[in-house]
């Protein structure tokens, strides 16, 4: 299984993004959803939480290839992949 990268602050994702192989997955939750915004040069699955995205007003802002996810998609990420790592 790949691993999961959990990022709730925007400062974190830079580090968890020079760790994390092309075939992980980076999940922007809370205040990580700010980075969601910039674009990044990163070939892995980038996905933004979307309760978090939409109570900071940043839907029609959303960088390209970032994806959304509600809380049953967050819950359904954490059991597919193997280890999950919260990232700060």
């Amino acid at each position: 299984m790949n691993i999961l990268f959990i990022v709730n602050h925007m400062a974190g994702l830079d580090s968890c993004l020079a760790l994390a192989g092309a075939t992980d997955t980076v999940l922007l939750i809370e205040d990580g959803v700010y980075a969601a915004v910039t674009p990044r040069a990163w070939s892995g699955r980038l996905i933004a939480l979307e309760p978090d995205v939409r109570a900071r007003g940043l839907a029609a802002r959303l960088a390209p290839g970032v994806t959304l996810v509600d809380d049953a998609g967050f819950v359904e990420l954490t059991v597919a992949h193997s280890p999950v790592v919260s990232w700060r």
